[in-house]
């Protein structure tokens, strides 16, 4: 009966551990504000940039699941190569063994009930008294995880030390090392979380359970086992999430290896020239972080090797529309809306390689030559396919972003957000003002009349130089001439609309041109007219920044 009770509190003290260890990840987010997503995204411009700021997250966090999964989201963004997102990887391994350092050090230094409970204590009132203060709350949260996290390290360190006193353990030596390496493994695999693993071998070596060295092989087993939580992640998902993901299995199992070949001199070290034969918890400790430092001492020189030969093992498939948002998890803002300025820049080449087909320019330069570049979609394509196609892109990005919508978002990506979405619907309105009057471009390219064709040929000049010029704006990377040239398109924009209708009076009242085709050359060039605005409007949301954008709509207005 008493055994019994054993592992019902040791399940206990696992679950409280985990639920501890949840919201604790969970309020450091919030407190953080996106101080770390933000460090990740922004510091990783070289490989030891990438690690100590993989290092840094995972030490302040207390999770490397998170990072990695954080990593996967902005590589499948585009904001992270493959060698960065490797670097950071490689840094959250090395700044997870921070919790193995708080558990050694604190839960079996430190009487766990003076620890825990006052934790427990504030916390519980600060969420009841602070409850509608965001940070405060987070505060609150915080210490009660804290507390929680040391209350379950507690019930699994008695609940062990009562079934040593049942059960003849001395048994479980006699099992070679590799069998502790894959308890270990699936133990945490099972889990969800190395940090909890880790509270459970030391509480099973502060017992008296397992010995020093295969408490050692159990902490390399769960070092394999972290990877499946990115594993599972990167399932169905993106080739370089699924890179990153391989990349980071990759990486612990050769350092799992390291480990073992260097098995008997990084114990020697520890028990013999650290001395901490008598203190074992604080051995395993730096065991912990001493094999993972020598895995990334080892892979920083091969980063580049390394990047190569994932990227030939796992090769890029590309089968669908969209370039990022496909699987793609909303859960990340920053990776969000990173995501969708790549796509609604995607969505935007579409419309103008809509734009240039129904006008048949495709073969003139630039055009053919940018839409080479861009190579998004296939040049054989159907015009009413690729149009089908722009809806598609504009409905999946509407989808991503209710659900980036559904995650609490800052005050600023809520503003970005919206912008992205009324440059979507702008570019979107741009191709169908244009596909509505197909029958009046085939009309005119059709008609027998003379000053007809003329018309329409000045017409395809002045969109041809109109699209040129939207093109030097994706591809233009200072904003303060794109904001010139913004402004000069504007202008451009409505001296041609007067150019147009002085040469249609001039062809009326020559009677150069017939009454059936006048109708015709009206809509061509208020359809062209309302399409260029729109397309300038959605280049401007999605190219400038909100003041730099305050600026052209200034500007315009002076041009009205």
């Amino acid at each position: 009966m008493d055994s019994n009770l054993n592992i019902i509190e040791l399940l206990a003290g696992i679950g409280i551990f985990l639920f501890g260890m949840y919201q604790l990840e969970e309020s450091l987010k919030q407190l953080s504000g996106g101080t770390f997503r933000k460090l990740i995204r922004k510091f990783t411009e070289n490989w030891f940039r990438s690690v100590l700021s993989g290092t840094l997250a995972t030490a302040v966090l207390q999770s490397s699941s998170a990072v990695s999964l954080m990593v996967l989201a902005f590589a499948g963004a585009g904001i992270l190569g493959m060698e960065n997102a490797i670097g950071v990887i490689l840094g959250s391994n090395l700044g997870t063994t921070l919790t193995s350092w708080i558990v050694a050090t604190i839960g079996f230094k430190l009487k766990i009930e003076l620890l825990a409970l006052p934790f427990i204590g504030l916390g519980g009132l600060g969420l009841i008294f602070f409850g509608k203060s965001g940070r405060a709350t987070n505060i609150s949260k915080f210490m009660v995880s804290f507390g929680f996290l040391f209350m379950g390290l507690d019930y699994m360190k008695t609940s062990i030390e009562g079934l040593a006193q049942h059960y003849d353990l001395s048994t479980l030596s006699s099992y070679p090392g590799a069998v502790y390496i894959l308890f270990g493994l699936v133990l945490t695999m099972l889990m969800q979380s190395s940090s909890a693993t880790m509270a459970v071998i030391l509480s099973s070596l502060h017992s008296g359970v397992i010995t020093f060295s295969l408490a050692a092989y159990m902490v390399i087993g769960t070092n394999i086992g972290t990877t499946i939580t990115i594993i599972i992640g990167s399932l169905g998902s993106q080739t370089i999430k699924k890179q990153v993901a391989f990349s980071h299995f990759l990486f612990n199992v050769i350092t799992a290896l390291l480990a073992i070949t260097l098995f008997p001199l990084l114990i020697y070290l520890i028990q013999k020239v650290v001395h901490l034969e008598n203190d074992p918890v604080t051995g395993i400790a730096l065991f912990h972080t001493l094999f993972n430092l020598i895995g990334v001492v080892f892979f920083l020189p091969l980063i580049g090797f390394f990047t190569r030969f994932i990227i030939r093992v796992i090769r890029e498939k590309k089968t669908t529309l969209t370039k990022c948002l496909h699987t793609l998890k909303p859960d990340v803002p920053e990776a969000g809306i990173a995501a969708l300025k790549i796509e609604i820049r995607h969505l935007v080449v579409e419309v103008i390689r809509y734009h240039l087909r129904l006008l048949k320019l495709t073969r003139r330069e630039p055009f053919q030559s940018f839409l080479k570049k861009e190579d998004s979609t296939r040049p054989d394509v159907p015009l009413d396919e690729l149009y089908q196609m722009i809806k598609t892109l504009e409905a999946e990005i509407y989808t991503f972003a209710s659900g980036l919508q559904m995650h609490e978002l800052h005050d600023a990506e809520a503003r970005e957000l919206n912008k992205l979405l009324h440059a979507t619907r702008n570019a979107v309105a741009s191709a169908k003002i244009v596909k509505d009057i197909q029958h009046n471009l085939q009309e005119a390219e059709n008609s027998g009349n003379e000053e007809a064709q003329k018309l329409y040929q000045f017409f395809k000049d002045k969109w041809a130089t109109t699209h040129e010029a939207f093109i030097n704006l994706l591809v233009g990377k200072d904003s303060g001439t794109n904001i010139g040239v913004i402004h000069t398109l504007t202008g451009k924009n409505k001296e041609e609309d007067i150019a147009f209708t002085q040469l249609l009076t001039a062809a009326i009242a020559s009677e150069k041109l017939s009454t059936t085709d006048i109708p015709t050359q009206i809509a061509i060039n208020r359809a062209f007219n309302i399409s260029v605005r729109q397309m300038i409007h959605a280049l401007r949301d999605l190219l400038f920044t909100e003041p730099e954008a305050e600026i052209v709509e200034k500007l315009s207005e002076t041009t009205r």
